[in-house]
């Protein structure tokens, strides 16, 4: 069968392959036949003259001992036209911090949702999109998620508002199903989590969700969310992220202890079932 024809994609991921690849010493061959391809093949996807299957590049992710940066490569070459760069700039902050503090007054956040629930997320903000154009966007999502699994996940405190467990994203199936994946995550102490009271007196946070990133051998950063992307604010910007530490405090005092959350998550799952 004839080859498809060439993507400047393709080369893109072709050559950050071979710079990971070279990083870490390894030689063509020796990949090759860790991955169980050709040398042949092998050398048409570094030269950027093949597509690389999704499989080959979890493969590739293991041998080379990547951490996920090729598969998230990959990600970014299959849909280069949809997915902006920042989308792919949140798994790679998540993975290198010490503590991920995130505060979310509408919808479960990001790292914590299941398929079904962010599928039905992806296709009500984007009503346009094709379904291989959601599916790739999970895709994408599928390398956080990962994060929760590993043996040095960083230390993850979440803020929710109320309405984030009562308010409906996709059938009563879907919500039952996030609930429960929740629930599960806190009772395994995977995550703390805090319910921000709808009656909460003059609550903080009103201005939308946001995220501090604390590192081991750098300043903290936050992160604020925008219906197209975020915006990122470092210590360039010292007031901006004090009132970012500031807020998030005040909102951890404004909202139920954690000791609470599973009892809460669960009332509200109640409705689902």
């Amino acid at each position: 069968m004839a080859d498809r024809k060439s993507k400047p994609e393709w080369a893109t991921f072709g050559d950050e392959l071979r710079r990971m690849r070279e990083r870490r010493g390894k030689t063509g061959a020796a990949t090759a036949k860790a991955v169980g391809l050709s040398p042949t093949m092998y050398s048409s996807i570094e030269r950027g003259k093949r597509f690389c299957l999704r499989e080959h590049a979890v493969n590739l992710d293991e041998f080379l001992g990547a951490g996920n940066e090729v598969v998230r490569t990959w990600t970014r070459m299959s849909a280069p036209e949809r997915l902006p760069d920042w989308f792919y700039r949140v798994p790679e902050l998540e993975r290198s911090a010490s503590e991920i503090r995130e505060f979310q007054p509408l919808l479960i956040p990001g790292l914590l949702q299941t398929r079904s629930y962010a599928r039905s997320l992806f296709r009500a903000s984007r009503p346009g999109a094709r379904a291989v154009e959601v599916e790739r966007m999970i895709e994408a999502r599928v390398v956080r998620w990962e994060l929760l699994e590993d043996d040095q996940c960083p230390l993850l405190w979440f803020v929710l508002g109320a309405s984030v467990l009562t308010g409906p994203v996709g059938p009563d199936t879907c919500m039952a199903e996030q609930l429960g994946h929740l629930s599960a995550l806190v009772e395994d102490g995977k995550i703390y989590l805090q319910i921000l009271p709808t009656d909460a007196p003059a609550a903080p946070g009103r201005d939308g969700p946001f995220r501090l990133y604390r590192f081991p051998d750098r300043p903290t950063i936050v992160s604020a969310e925008y219906m197209t992307g975020e915006k990122i604010i470092d210590d360039t910007e010292p007031e901006k992220l004090r009132h970012c530490e500031i807020v998030f405090g005040a909102l951890q005092a404004a909202s139920r202890p954690t000791t609470d959350a599973l009892d809460q998550i669960m009332k509200a799952r109640t409705k689902f079932q």
